[in-house]
């Protein structure tokens, strides 16, 4: 009994959070003028969506219409008009209510020139795999645990019943 709940615990699907497949401006794109919308496209339907946009001085761009449907999301962009590298990001809940969140950038080569802010490092850091996935981890060492235990109490049942 135990062995058939333990084979259907493994059976169950697995939960996949939301890919981004595509963007519009693409990834490292060099653009005459600025996009009036963005668009990011996912592997499923995404919910709850955020957009901000970061101007080439490190000012924010006005974001507005933010709109998922399906598995597109769009958000217009208000023109910034400077020239240099722009940062999309967008933060989404997947279908299986994970939030995913990424960056983009683009580069516009038309505008008024202002000084290009320098990546802290705080906005250069990457989240590690342990660090995204800690909840993860430690519900799995958990279960593991539990499966441990319930797989040698019948062997500590036979144990005592031969002591007797």
């Amino acid at each position: 009994m135990i062995t058939s709940a333990l084979v259907g615990i493994g059976a169950s699907p697995a939960l996949a959070h939301a890919a981004l497949l595509e963007t519009d401006p693409t990834d490292g794109a060099s653009l005459e003028t600025a996009p009036a919308t963005i668009t990011f496209r996912f592997n499923e339907v995404v919910g709850n969506a955020a957009v901000a946009v970061t101007a080439p001085d490190g000012s924010s761009v006005s974001v507005s219409d933010v709109a998922a449907v399906d598995r597109e999301v769009k958000a217009t962009v208000a023109d910034a008009d400077q020239r240099g590298q722009y940062s999309a990001s967008y933060r989404v809940v997947s279908a299986d209510g994970h939030p995913v969140e990424g960056t983009i950038t683009y580069t516009v080569t038309t505008g008024r020139e202002v000084e290009q802010k320098a990546p802290s490092e705080a906005d250069t850091k990457q989240d590690g795999f342990i660090h995204r996935h800690r909840s993860h981890i430690f519900w799995g060492i958990l279960a593991v645990g539990v499966a441990i235990v319930l797989l040698l109490e019948p062997v500590r049942r036979r144990d005592d019943s031969n002591d007797a």
